[in-house]
């Protein structure tokens, strides 16, 4: 297969092959393919409606060859000891100011990127030291970052008394392995990928996206679109995670890197899984060119595989894509194997006298599930010892032994920072990834669980369903017969929040559209087969009443929700 390059950049993002293009020194910077790059662009980029600092500079040093000398030179001299002793450096001598704003507008620019490095092994292995990546990472952020201080303070007439430790470095790096190469043969267009075996994040991380919401379903296909791609390997990682308790194969284009990084701070990583040679349950292809099966889900019945593909269209471009791809794939296998999805939030407490309580709230995007439990964490703090988040967005309901169970599918929550408790994401920053910070449905993506808890079958205490649109003079409502719950679960019914391309009051099956919308007939009998064990069992049954999208009760409908909740199960 092709070697990925050693330096390549694109609008938004830089990827370094550390393999290949590791600047072990500040000169190994300045020398570098991709500081030439860097420096070429930023020049071109400068025109006569730029700042007029910069725009001089450029209109006097021509070329980035000349640029790229001038640094070298002013790595080791001072301006002054070049204006003395360096041959034509005279011509500079009114262009200090110049020089200075020219050099603090380049770090910028290349601190704007999304940078990436990839450190690639040459075996297939989980037992080698991953330090190295931490290491090489962390040296080439000091290099860089020196090189910058260094030529500033040879640029000015007194040195910088001020250091700001700017991320300057990698925001996140991989370590990649070879592919294993042991899919069924009718999956060779995937072979010969390399693999993420382990990754650092410098956090805060922040990534942006070309679209920031997502639009319609993922519908089911008769085609296996995989024995179609025709992939540039080199351009391609493969991610393994656990869905739940399903095992997936993650693969997405170098374009879609900062998707393939929030991953990690969502699913269980699984790479001795891969490692293994086991068989993934998931398959999903993020990334290609677009085809006629774009969106969609196909079922490979002879390995029992579950394929998912989304092409490379901007609009594709949006965390959600990831995310909700996976676990419709993993909803679609649930169903299919007599188990129900379940599209909320549960939750495990244990309050102050150590009685534990098992709380699922189910609604569709934007109804309020988990911004209620955040809530609950503030008002509730002095009457709770633990919150233990089963599952944040999608679980799934079973049954054993004539009783409803429920487990979770993620190890970390996608939230909109709009709809949290002021400044709590920023409470998190160090282990915090957010995307588009600057945009309507802004989010942050957090850990919050470990994966064994997750993954363990809960008992079930209550169910509510998240109500968002109406304003009630209560917080909650209990159903007294498993026909009107059923019937209020099953319409689904919201008022958009602006987290899809949704708008008004809408209806969705089950609140689920990943999965349960597409499999109506097979999910029927299971809801109500499992809702009416609910009942039977006495688990409480009823309807939350969040307000999130009553206007003006955006926040103080969800300390109502969450105070109701608190009274109830204490």
């Amino acid at each position: 297969m092709s070697e990925m390059k050693p330096f390549y950049m694109e609008d938004g993002s830089v990827v370094v092959n550390l393999s290949v293009a590791l600047c072990k020194t500040n000169i190994d910077v300045l020398e570098s393919d991709g500081f030439r790059v860097v420096v070429d662009r930023f020049m071109k980029s400068i025109t006569s409606s730029s700042n007029r600092a910069l725009f001089k500079l450029v209109s006097k040093v021509e070329s980035t060859d000349e640029m790229i000398s001038i640094y070298k030179k002013l790595f080791v001299f001072s301006f002054d000891e070049l204006l003395e002793n360096e041959k034509g450096f005279n011509q500079y001598t009114e262009y200090r100011t110049e020089f200075i704003t020219f050099t603090e507008a380049l770090y910028d620019y290349w601190r704007n990127f999304e940078r990436y490095g990839i450190l690639k092994r040459h075996v297939l292995s989980d037992s080698l030291d991953n330090s190295a990546l931490i290491d090489t990472t962390t040296h080439f952020w000091k290099n860089v970052l020196w090189l910058y201080r260094n030529i500033l303070n040879n640029l000015r007439i007194k040195p910088l008394s001020i250091y700001r430790q700017t991320p300057g470095g990698f925001n996140a790096g991989f370590i990649v392995s070879p592919s294993s190469n042991s899919l069924p043969s009718i999956y060779q267009n995937l072979y010969d990928i390399d693999v993420i075996n382990a990754v650092v994040i410098r956090t805060p991380f922040i990534g942006h996206s070309f679209s920031n919401t997502r639009k319609g379903l993922f519908e089911e296909v008769k085609h296996n679109q995989i024995k179609d791609l025709d992939l540039y390997k080199s351009h391609w990682l493969c991610f393994p995670i656990m869905v739940g308790d399903l095992y997936a194969h993650v693969y997405f284009h170098r374009s879609f890197m900062h998707h393939g990084v929030s991953l990690s701070n969502l699913f269980e990583p699984a790479f001795k899984k891969y490692q293994d040679s086991e068989k993934p349950d998931m398959i999903y292809v993020y990334g290609d060119k677009e085809t006629k099966d774009d969106k969609t889900v196909y079922i490979d019945e002879e390995n029992d595989i579950y394929i998912g593909y989304v092409s490379r269209k901007k609009e594709h471009d949006y965390f959600g894509y990831m995310k909700k791809m996976l676990l419709t794939l993993h909803n679609f296998y649930k169903i299919k194997h007599g188990e129900l999805p379940i599209h909320g939030a549960m939750i495990n407490v244990i309050l102050e006298d150590d009685k534990e309580r098992n709380i699922v709230i189910i609604g569709d995007s934007g109804a309020g599930k988990s911004e209620t439990i955040e809530a609950l964490r503030f008002i509730a703090d002095d009457l709770i010892k633990e919150i233990n988040i089963v599952f944040d967005d999608m679980g799934v309901f079973f049954m054993r032994d004539n009783k409803v169970y429920a487990k979770g599918t993620e190890i970390g929550s996608f939230i909109r920072l709009d709809d949290l408790e002021t400044g709590y994401a920023y409470k998190e920053l160090d282990r915090a990834i957010f995307l588009n910070p600057e945009r309507n449905n802004a989010r942050v993506i957090l850990p919050n669980a470990t994966y064994e808890f997750i993954s363990r079958a809960h008992e079930i205490d209550y169910v509510f369903y998240a109500n968002n649109y109406v304003d009630s003079d209560v917080s909650f409502k209990k159903f007294k017969d498993v026909d009107d719950a059923v019937m209020v679960f099953k319409e689904g019914k919201r008022k958009a929040k602006g987290t899809t391309s949704e708008k008004g009051i809408v209806t969705s099956y089950f609140a689920n559209p990943f999965g349960p919308v597409q499999l109506k007939s097979k999910v029927d009998p299971l809801l109500e087969d499992m809702f009416g064990l609910l009942f039977t069992h006495d688990v409480f049954v009823g309807e939350l009443y969040t307000k999130l999208a009553v206007d003006g009760q955006e926040v103080e409908g969800i300390k109502d929700a969450a105070r109701g909740l608190m009274k109830l199960i204490k």
